[in-house]
């Protein structure tokens, strides 16, 4: 039997052995056995249930945890994607201003200035 499968019998025995406490109790309060073992079933059924709902809240927290930290990644992701965008604007801007720069160098209104004013 693999670890999952012992533990789900070690996790029955201790269900069937409080269960088992439970009927003694209730059988030594003066409950009649024949009422205890027409409840067996009801509660055998609860347990299942109760087992099921634990199964799924675990099951849910799994889930959340996958998808929290999927949405983490998504967003970093975008996030650097946004910073390569931002550094190419700068990028481009400053492109834009040192050609601004070396176009005013070298214009008409700078050899107009070198003509007129003497360095």
């Amino acid at each position: 039997m693999g670890n999952h499968a012992l533990e789900q019998l070690r996790r029955e025995t201790k269900d069937d052995a409080r269960l088992f406490g439970c009927i003694r109790e209730l059988y030594e309060q003066g409950v009649p056995f024949a009422e205890l073992k027409a409840l067996i079933p009801d509660i055998r059924r609860t347990r299942e249930q109760l087992y099921i709902k634990r199964m799924l809240e675990n099951n849910n927290e799994v889930l959340l945890s996958m998808i929290s930290k999927e949405m983490s990644f998504l967003l970093d992701a975008k996030e650097r994607q946004e910073e390569e965008e931002f550094k190419k604007l700068d990028q481009l801007i400053r492109q834009q201003q040192s050609y601004r720069k070396a176009a005013s160098e070298t214009g008409p209104v700078q050899k107009l200035k070198h003509l007129f004013l003497p360095a």
